[in-house]
């Protein structure tokens, strides 16, 4: 009688487009990328607490996940000469670098962009600032 039954409920699932066999799902691809953002006090390029907490947990996620590229992209706010603000995002991008490095991420996986003043209207504070992004894929 239960055979019966399990029969019956096979064909009517099979019927209604069910199957008891549950799907093998499409491998979802790469990861998506991911931005993690650190910001500095004016006119510095040193870490601070807040900061490396942020590093310490994007370096984690690179030996774990693997993206095929790191890029440090660095701003500063828009006081001072174009050409210091240019370096200080030269410093603080090679500051997150060398802190990654240590935490153990391979070097050859960075791409650095120093970009100086940020145009983005994210306020002073806001432009000073580090985004690491990571993708994945080719």
């Amino acid at each position: 009688m239960t055979t019966v039954r399990i029969g019956f409920l096979v064909a009517i699932l099979a019927l209604s487009g069910c199957s008891l066999i549950k799907p093998k799902m499409a491998d979802s691809g790469p990861p998506m990328p991911q931005t993690y953002l650190l910001f500095f006090h004016q006119w510095s390029p040193t870490l601070t607490p807040e900061a490396k907490t942020i590093i310490d947990q994007a370096s984690a996620k690179v030996i774990e996940k693997k993206p095929s590229t790191v890029a440090v992209v660095g701003y500063t706010d828009n006081v001072g000469p174009a050409e210091d603000n240019k370096r200080l995002a030269e410093q603080r991008v090679k500051t997150v670098k060398d802190a990654m490095i240590a935490d153990g991420v391979d070097p050859k996986l960075f791409l650095s962009i120093p970009l100086g003043p940020a145009d983005d209207n994210a306020g002073m504070t806001g432009d000073r600032r580090i985004e690491i992004r990571l993708t994945y894929g080719s």
